[in-house]
């Protein structure tokens, strides 16, 4: 555990992301901020996750997920909420998966067992991004470099976490600084589901990032990077 800074910033990714889905938003945040990514390791329950990342985590921090790395981020409050000064949760949700979520994880966990992870992930781009992003080269690239590090076993074990995780609504209850962002164009998590928990919690912050799908880190680092700076000014 490092020494404590008011701000320390700690950025949790999303299934099938590396700390790199954050390079730029780390890049734009402003100088005071004291910002780490971190990655998941391959562990196959929430919980798991957040006592392994937080011993390796400063004293007390500003907390960022995104959607997976939400969940995360949520098991980390729930274990240590002395140690979080605020939390954002990035295209994401609190809530434990319906069944047809589960159905639908289960079966993408049988074709990865089945050697077809790449293709997989790969099908999903149009999913994941805003339309406008697809046609940007140098993104693709990216996401396939961050798709091959992160690798298939990571992906079972974060799917498992997935699945299995609580309802964890109960926690946003005001106390601490929250943000929640979303973003126009996302799949996974649409504008109006978020906004109807959020709108549910006392003196919430709500950031919209326009012409940006579920990548949203990736595809407007520089929108992304403001939302969290202006969070972080919030008194405790």
């Amino acid at each position: 555990m490092t020494t404590t800074s008011l701000n320390e910033l700690v950025l949790i990714p999303d299934l099938n992301n590396t700390h790199a889905v954050f390079d730029s938003v780390v890049k734009a945040l402003p100088a005071s901020v004291q910002a780490l990514a971190v990655d998941n390791p391959a562990i196959d329950t929430v919980e798991g996750i957040a006592q392994a990342l937080l011993p390796t985590l400063p004293e007390r921090f500003w907390l960022a997920g995104f959607s997976f790395g939400g969940y995360v981020a949520l098991a980390m409050l729930e274990a240590a909420p002395q140690r979080v000064q605020g939390i954002a949760l990035l295209c994401t949700s609190p809530f434990a998966d319906g069944p047809e979520a589960i159905a639908r994880r289960r079966t993408s966990l049988e074709k990865v067992e089945q050697g077809g992870y790449f293709n997989l992930i790969q099908s999903q781009a149009a999913l994941a991004f805003h339309p406008d992003s697809l046609s940007n080269a140098a993104l693709m690239a990216e996401r396939e470099e961050m798709v091959r590090a992160y690798g298939a076993q990571r992906y079972l074990a974060h799917v498992r976490a997935t699945i299995a995780r609580p309802d964890r609504s109960v926690l946003l209850d005001g106390r601490r600084p929250t943000l929640v962002l979303a973003a126009s164009h996302d799949k996974a998590f649409s504008v109006d589901t978020l906004w109807r928990y959020a709108d549910r919690i006392p003196g919430v912050q709500k950031a919209l990032i326009n012409d940006a799908g579920h990548m949203a880190p990736m595809e407007k680092p520089i929108q992304v990077a403001t939302a969290l700076a202006r969070w972080m000014q919030t008194p405790a």
